[in-house]
């Protein structure tokens, strides 16, 4: 029946509901139907498209645990993003441009990207809980402390060795503990480089920050003082070619900017691996890829990553 229906009308496949905003896939991946949600993607069906409460069909399958579903959706979004970012680097690359989309693009419609970040004025407010932009969009907030105590943690995992030895008998091992090289791509708040140097000391810190708000407060803050912490302002798509070039290497990065597009991320990631340590260096980043659905977020990170 649906076969059917679809070869009289084709935009049947894609189309929604005006009060719900429900597609036949989304509902396909309500029911558990797998084959039929395969049969209308191959028809066209939209993958990303989202009903009224900004709910695609992965969610659909997310929440009523259909997983087969589920692992169908990731592979098709992961497929369908990777395809299409490809033609637009191509894009980018035949217009001169060696960093996020061209202004025609919707994506700049999004408040979430931002080419013009760096023209803003930014503010801390009162209590400095939070960092804002031009528009009162939060660069980055206090909530986010627990989220950078986890990241700082994963990054300064023990990486050292241990030694043993006999005494009267008994083995006693001690573990020797090596202070990580730390670099962590955008400032902000400084929350996690705070916590990097009240509770690890690393040996070397570096901090890359491009804003000269944010670049002027850390300069306040006399962080540039600081022994082991290194700052170099600029955007990282000038400063990291310039750590290959002279050779430098750390041991964690982490990666937290503001305004950028995923494909400055994907940009970064093709740069990374040259300053990594190998084999036990440690990559993280914030992840926010899409903060408003977890869907959507997961496969922008199979993507990014």
């Amino acid at each position: 029946m649906i076969q059917d229906l679809v070869e009289e009308d084709s935009s049947l496949i894609s189309q929604q509901e005006y009060e719900t905003g429900r597609s036949p896939l989304m509902i396909a991946a309500q029911v558990g139907n797998r084959v039929l949600c395969q049969h209308l993607l191959e028809g066209g069906a939209p993958w990303n498209a989202i009903d009224r409460h900004g709910q695609c069909a992965g969610n659909y399958a997310t929440d009523n645990e259909h997983w087969d579903i589920v692992q169908l959706f990731v592979d098709w979004g992961t497929r369908s993003e990777l395809i299409l970012g490809q033609i637009q680097k191509t894009q980018r690359q035949q217009v001169g441009m060696t960093s996020i989309l061209a202004p025609a693009s919707h994506v700049y419609e999004e408040s979430s990207t931002k080419p013009d970040y760096l023209q803003h004025t930014l503010r801390y407010n009162a209590d400095e809980t939070a960092l804002l932009d031009g528009d009162n969009d939060a660069v980055m907030m206090e909530w986010e402390r627990p989220l950078m105590q986890a990241h700082a943690q994963i990054l300064m995992e023990e990486q050292g060795t241990s030694t043993s030895s006999t005494t009267g008998g008994a083995t006693t091992t001690t573990s020797h503990r090596r202070r990580r090289r730390v670099l962590n791509v955008g400032f902000g708040m400084g929350i996690i480089d705070g916590i990097l140097q009240e509770q690890y000391q690393p040996s070397l810190h570096m901090i890359i920050e491009a804003h000269p708000d944010v670049y002027q407060k850390m300069l306040n803050d006399k962080w540039d003082e600081k022994p082991n912490v290194k700052i170099y302002h600029g955007r990282w798509q000038d400063v990291i070619p310039q750590f290959i070039q002279d050779g430098i290497e750390v041991d964690a990065i982490f990666f937290d900017t503001y305004g950028e597009h995923s494909f400055d991320m994907e940009d970064f990631h093709t740069l990374m691996g040259q300053i990594l340590s190998k084999p036990r260096g440690i990559y993280s980043f914030f992840n926010g890829l899409a903060p408003d659905n977890l869907f959507f977020h997961g496969v922008g990170t199979y993507v990014c990553l």
